[in-house]
């Protein structure tokens, strides 16, 4: 089997860029064996086979630095050499969108799939290998792009402008306008007149989000046990300190889910903040900081807006619908449980 270079990435900024980083990679595949067409020496390719099982299948390049879903959809495979989408990086929802339309694809990192008669294949992105495109965003849920999309699930039947999104999420206008046209070419978010989105697929927005999230990464969290009053003392004697040090603190996960749509008993009580509270106040709630188990665990985030896009329910400040789904998908305590339970709720993302 060849070996590939195990360096190779780049910015792709241009279709030239691409055909050409497309014709320099076939001769180089370790899994597949290309045929270019003879006594050519153009970069960019309009023809090209691959063998497999000493049968041919031919496929006509398509480049599209990119691609969005009602694009694909205008590219159905008619008679003919079927259409081979080339792009520097196929995303998740890309890829689906290709595999529902019967449309080959392969990006620059190596990962295909070719649907042909005689002929699948369906392969992962090859180690070693970061190619892109220069505005396609790298992760969307991250930062102050996950502000933006934290925003728009707070309501998923609003309209809405991005003159509204930019001071909610103390993003620039021209990283809202990235975010946004993102959306709109995966298919999440549709426009509705000239200046005015709204979202088409939250759930599929949602699911990915999910997908890509890291909770240890993007928080610090500190457990606590001591304290053998009722959880709604607790939570009280909380908010109040946050507000008489002029602390954010929002509650999240197990807590927050029974205040929006009450399905199991909370035994945890769990809350985004600024910063720690201090041994003093810890001394006066009862609590001492303990390696695992505990009753009180305070999550500091990476990125302050999921402190600012807040709600309030039974007098309590919550994180946003979707960020308490989030929070709860991959947690022990029937956590999936109520998470399910909240997204099913026909109230879920919607003030």
């Amino acid at each position: 089997m060849k070996t590939l270079d195990s360096s190779k990435g780049a910015i792709i900024r241009h279709e030239s860029e691409l055909a050409l980083h497309f014709r320099e990679f076939l001769p180089e595949d370790p899994d597949l064996r290309w045929h270019l067409p003879l006594g050519t020496d153009e970069q960019r390719l309009d023809h090209v086979e691959v063998e497999l099982d000493s049968q041919r299948v031919a496929f006509r390049p398509v480049y599209e630095l990119k691609p969005s879903l009602p694009w694909l959809a205008s590219l159905k495979p008619t008679q003919g050499t079927p259409p081979l989408l080339v792009t520097p990086e196929l995303s998740h929802r890309v890829l689906d969108a290709c595999k529902q339309h019967g449309i080959a694809a392969i990006d620059l990192n190596g990962r295909a799939w070719l649907r042909a008669p005689g002929l699948l294949v369906d392969r992962r992105p090859l180690l070693g290998r970061s190619f892109s495109y220069e505005l396609e965003p790298r992760n969307i849920f991250v930062g102050k792009s996950a502000r933006i999309v934290r925003c728009l699930l707070t309501d998923r039947d609003r309209t809405w402008t991005q003159a509204e999104i930019v001071p909610r999420t103390k993003a620039s206008s021209g990283l809202v306008s990235r975010i946004v046209q993102h959306l709109i070419s995966q298919g999440f978010v549709e426009k509705t007149s000239a200046r005015e989105f709204r979202l088409r697929d939250w759930h599929g927005l949602l699911d990915e989000w999910v997908e890509s999230d890291r909770f240890p990464k993007r928080t610090r969290t500190t457990l606590y046990a001591g304290f053998f009053g009722p959880p709604q003392e607790l939570l009280q004697r909380l908010q109040q300190w946050a507000k008489t040090q002029s602390v954010p603190l929002a509650f999240t996960q197990w807590i927050a889910a029974w205040a929006r749509h009450p399905y199991t008993e909370p035994v945890v009580c769990s809350a985004y903040v600024a910063r720690l509270p201090a041994a003093a106040t810890l001394e006066q709630l009862g609590l001492r900081s303990v390696t695992e188990g505990g009753k009180l665990w305070l999550h500091v985030p990476d990125d302050d807006g999921v402190l600012t896009e807040t709600q309030t329910c039974n007098n309590l400040t919550l994180v946003s619908d979707a960020q308490i789904y989030l929070d709860l998908k991959r947690t022990g305590l029937r956590g999936p449980d109520a998470a399910a339970a909240l997204r099913e709720w026909e109230g879920f993302c919607r003030p």
